[in-house]
């Protein structure tokens, strides 16, 4: 097994640990405090974001049929976020989704995806292999478990900050999970024009590239 996929898994839970404790420490009136994302609480990031743990608690969904060649998380973001991407086409759906959730669980059942889920999610991606294929969530196409990762762990990162900033808490987020973040948003820009405009050569920004 590949030290790259060992290290996105300790990414991992090293960064839903943090989403655990915080929830633990959480009063109804911080649950209920409005985040940077229009419409959606901290509840609604939670029930958002906790679907991970508990989806990949379970063995990994079997691909049927031929399989295509594997995209990459960087295929993959690319297509969600170009102008008529689900990105952009699903926003009003997946939003109204993370709201529902939000009311149809307890704050506890909430939390108990990410400090419950989340040994059992962590210790089945440990026993498979990197290269194991999977199907990615409207994206028509499979993916590795090493690149599906990169996006989990992205979307980890990304809501913990909308996260602790609706609560007004500094940022606080693992060192590997923010780098591997990083990593992967700086592979998204145009290679060209993120050099010029990220050493003042150029007043034209790529960014953003996600949604």
């Amino acid at each position: 097994m590949g030290d790259v996929y060992l290290g996105r898994l300790e990414a991992l839970e090293q960064i839903w640990w943090v989403w655990a404790q915080l929830g633990d420490g959480l009063t109804e009136e911080q649950w209920s405090m409005a985040t940077r994302c229009p419409g959606w609480d901290v509840a609604a990031l939670y029930a958002h974001h906790s679907v991970f743990p508990l989806a990949m608690s379970a063995p990994p969904p079997p691909v049927d049929g031929l399989v295509a060649e594997p995209l990459t998380a960087i295929e993959i973001l690319r297509r969600f976020n170009a102008p008529d991407g689900v990105a952009h086409s699903m926003a009003g759906t997946v939003a109204e989704g993370a709201v529902s959730e939000a009311t149809a669980y307890t704050r506890r059942e909430l939390v108990d995806r990410f400090s419950v889920h989340r040994p059992r999610a962590l210790q089945g991606l440990r026993q498979a292999k990197a290269t194991v294929v999977v199907p990615w969530p409207a994206s028509g196409g499979v993916v590795t478990l090493e690149e599906a990762l990169r996006i989990v762990l992205l979307e980890a990162t990304v809501h913990l900050l909308d996260v602790q900033r609706a609560l007004d808490h500094p940022p606080a987020v693992p060192t590997p999970a923010l780098q591997d973040t990083v990593q992967l948003l700086a592979e998204l820009v145009p290679a060209v024009e993120f050099v010029e405009v990220a050493t003042g050569r150029s007043a034209y920004s790529p960014l953003p590239v996600l949604r």
